[in-house]
This record gives structure tokens, sequence and C-alpha cells, in this order.
């Protein structure tokens, strides 16, 4: 491996640091040129590419100035993701090391290890991680020592057995990512004295993020095997769990562990957790795949969740408890979602508006299409996502007189009004010649309308406006481009200044 491969770390830093003090002090680099502008990817020839590349700039966080990465490939490929969201490194040169690191090629090796009768998965020994340093970083052995420990302050790795600090022997080490969690954004622990974006933006990035790899996804799937594509929208998630690109995604959940929820409004606490409920849902069929029993979607909704400003929140959570203000699940008529004294009820809506139901998305058939909403216009978002649900899910038969509703009106009666003020509410986003016909029937006396639900469809189905989608992706680059260029603008009025 050549210098420029990896930039080594100086001896001299590392000796001379404190890492229990100063845990992300600068690592000095013995080449002389300045942070290079590419990435260390492996190639399939076992060196390094610079393909995708890491583009560095600045960006103004408050009053700081902070590093802001963004990952790109092949120009030519539609199915290219770019990091939105700020890739703060850990302390300097993590991103070039942490790549050695993890390359498929000759990177650390990790393996299932066995030690008093007990399986530690994905693990690797600290005199493994060592020799690995000493030989592709060049570090002596006490440097890779301390690097390592810098690594396990950073939140990148996790001490698993023998040992709670790095150090050389027979003590199992595993990296962060490979933790196999219910809590699906611990694939990085979040540092807290990184700065953290504003809720929102935080949670439409992510979802935007997620929502167009998916789609993209599915396109090159429908386009190298149309045979395996049952539906427009349907494709295998856990195929998704293997890419790069999803990796990158996962460690960008991270920065959910450290934001600050206090002082949001209703308004933004009902657009930050109905974009991370999507996420999370899109997420968790992509890492454990559809929940196809009774059992599998208990653990799902109830047990996989997102660590969000130090607090697990499932997708129970998050629809029951704060998005329908603490209401009792379907499936538990008799138990709210949270206790009185759960931490979690500070955040909880005050008041339910039920067209929450058709802008969150389980990933199925019967469900709506997955919309990513903005505060600035979150009315006309409900409106708009209930009416065209409703359009395309209701059905009316004038000769049987009765009216035929999803599912989710059963299951979520008391966040709706009741009998025929039901379908009053329903008629007023029905078009034109539905509502009409309803009209009619709702006019004459002492015969209302039968109401029945049509049975839910479980089968996977992400389904997204594409359109809309890919809207919010440009919409928020040519946000970003203006911040990175206010940005710059401020540091050479800065550096005028000094002058």
């Amino acid at each position: 491996m050549t210098e420029e491969s990896v930039n080594r770390t100086s001896v001299d830093s590392l000796s001379n640091t404190d890492s229990r003090t100063e845990p992300y002090n600068t690592i000095s680099r013995t080449v002389s040129s300045p942070i290079p502008l590419e990435s260390t990817t492996p190639s399939s020839s076992g060196g390094f590419s610079s393909s995708p590349s890491l583009k560095r700039t600045r960006h103004i966080i408050g009053e700081q100035v902070v590093p802001d990465f963004t990952v790109e490939g092949n120009t030519n490929n539609n199915n290219t993701i770019k990091d939105l969201e700020p890739q703060l490194e850990p302390f300097p040169g993590f991103i070039e090391i942490y790549s050695s690191l993890r390359s498929p090629i000759d990177g650390l090796k990790v393996a299932d290890r066995r030690r008093m009768l007990k399986t530690y998965s994905k693990c690797f020994t600290g005199t493994e991680a060592i020799d690995w340093m000493t030989k592709k970083l060049e570090l002596s052995r006490e440097q890779a020592q301390d690097l390592g420990q810098r690594l396990i302050s950073a939140g990148i790795i996790q001490p698993v057995f023998g040992s709670d600090s790095f150090c050389e022997g027979e003590a199992f080490f595993r990296f962060q990512e490979d933790d196999d969690s219910n809590v699906l954004n611990l694939k990085r622990i979040w540092d807290p004295s990184l700065p953290t974006r504003h809720p929102c933006d935080l949670s439409r990035e992510l979802l935007t993020k997620i929502a167009l790899l998916c789609e993209n996804y599915r396109i090159q799937l429908a386009a190298d095997r149309p045979q395996d594509i049952l539906s427009p929208y349907e494709f295998d998630y856990r195929k998704l769990n293997e890419t790069e690109e999803f990796r990158q995604y996962s460690v960008a959940t991270a920065e959910l562990q450290g934001i600050c929820l206090s002082g949001l409004s209703e308004k933004e606490r009902l657009v930050f957790f109905i974009n991370i409920y999507n996420a999370l849902c899109l997420h968790a069929h992509i890492t454990h795949g559809p929940p196809t029993s009774f059992f599998k979607r208990w653990i799902f909704f109830r047990s996989l969740c997102y660590r969000i400003a130090g607090i697990d929140f499932s997708l129970d959570d998050i629809e029951h408890g704060i998005l329908r203000c603490n209401r009792f699940p379907p499936s538990l008529r008799f138990m709210r979602q949270f206790r009185s004294d759960d931490p979690k009820t500070r955040y909880m809506l005050s008041n339910i508006d039920g067209r929450i139901h058709f802008v969150i998305s389980a990933g199925t058939r019967s469900d709506p299409p997955i919309r990513i909403l903005e505060e600035e216009c979150v009315e006309e978002e409900l409106h708009f996502a209930t009416e065209e649900f409703l359009n395309q899910s209701v059905r009316i038969s004038k000769e049987q007189n009765e009216v035929i509703l999803p599912k989710i009106f059963s299951w979520y009666s008391d966040d709706f009004p009741c009998s025929s003020s039901l379908l009053r509410w329903v008629q007023q986003y029905l078009y034109s010649d539905a509502s009409k016909l309803l009209e009619t029937m709702l006019q004459v006396k002492d015969r209302i309308p039968n109401i029945r639900y049509e049975n839910f469809d479980w089968r996977s189905e992400a389904r997204f406006n594409s359109a809309i989608v890919r809207r919010k992706r440009k919409r928020m680059e040519r946000e970003r481009q203006m911040q990175l260029q206010s940005g710059h603008i401020l540091i050479e009025e800065e550096k005028s200044v000094d002058k």
C-alpha cells in the first residue's frame, strides 16, 4: 500500500497526545499535502480507486465552520446517492483510516468467536487490530493501541469481551456498525461535541435519501430482471441491505441520537415524527424484511426503533404515542402506548388529526404512498394526501346503498367522526362525481348508507410518488448549494477583515 493510499499517522502526534483527555486531537500526517479530496475506497484490483470520491467543502453551523463531505460516484450512474448531510470526522484522518479498516479486500478481518460456550459475532481481537495497523498504517504498536482507544472513544468500535479499553491480547472488539441491535441507527455512536441540524431538516433529508435510494434500486431491478417484478413498486428489500449506499444511509442516521427536540412547535413535531416514521419503516423493511406474520409484525412495530435525542422510539411509539396523542393501539385496546411517567410523553401532540394516517406508511399494499412533509406546507400536504388516498380507495355502490372504506377507518375509529358524520367527513375529500353520488345517498331519509371495510393487504409494497421525491431532492440540493455559497461568502468576509 502506498503512502498516498492511506494518510498515515505521525509518530510525534500520537506519542505526545493523551487520548483520555483529548480524544479528538489532530492526527498529523507524514504527507505534506492538505487533506486529499478523494477517499480511499477499495478497487477490484486490490488497491484504491478515486471513485466514489470524497469532496470536502466548508459549511457554517451556528458560529462554527465544520467540514462537509459529499460522496459522489460516476455522474453517468442514475443510482448515485449524494450525501446531503455533513459527515463530520470524529478526528482528522478518520475517513481514510476507517475506509482502510473496512476494506473487503485487505481490511481488518472480522469473524465469529467463541469464549466460555458463548459465541460473539463479527469480532476481532486487540492483537489482530494492532497487527493490522502496524502493517497497513505503519504505526508503532503503542501508536496503534492509542488509535484503537480513539476509535472506542469516538463510538466507532466497542468492547465486547475481556476488556473495556483497547489493548493487545485476546479481548474481543466489534465495529459499531456490525452490532446487531433493534436500534437501527447505532451503526455509529454520535459524538455529542458535534453540531446537529434542525430536526425537521434532518428528518426530511433522511427520508428523501432512503426513498430515492429505494426508488433507484427498484428501477435498476426492473431493468435487470423484469420477470421478478410482481408490481410496479415491489422489490427485494433485503438485497438493498448489501449495498454501500444503504450502509452510508445507516451511518447518517446516527445524527438523530444527538438532536434536540425541546422547543419544537406542534407543527414541527408533527413533521419531524411523520418523516422519521416513514424513514424508520423503510429502514426496518430493508434490514429485517417485511413482517409476514402476526408475531413478526409485533416485533417489527414494537421493537425496531431509532434512538432520538437519547430515547428509543419504535414505530408504535411514534404512531400511537406521539401522533395519536397516546391513544390505544388497535391490537392493545386495554393499554395506552406510554405510561404516565414515560419521558416520551413530553413530545406528544396535543391534538389528533386523523389525516396523519394518510401520510404515514407501513410499506404494505393497503397503506398510502410515502410522503415527505415540510413544516411550511404541512396543511396542504395533509389535505392532498388524504384526497389522493381516499379517491383511490373509497368505493361507492348506490344500488347496494353501500360505501366501502379502507380498513384504517375501522382500526382507528377513535380518530375519525362516527356513523353518518364519518361519511360526511370522507365526502369533503372526494372528487366531484363521487362526492355528488355520496351526497345523493346521504340525503335519503331513514336510509343511511351501509359502511363496509375492505380487508387489509399486508403484502409488501413500498410506494411513493417518484416525482415528489425527486422534486424534494432537487430543492434540497439547491438549498444546500445556497448554504455553501453563503458559507464561502462569510469565510471570504472574515479573511478580508483579518487583512
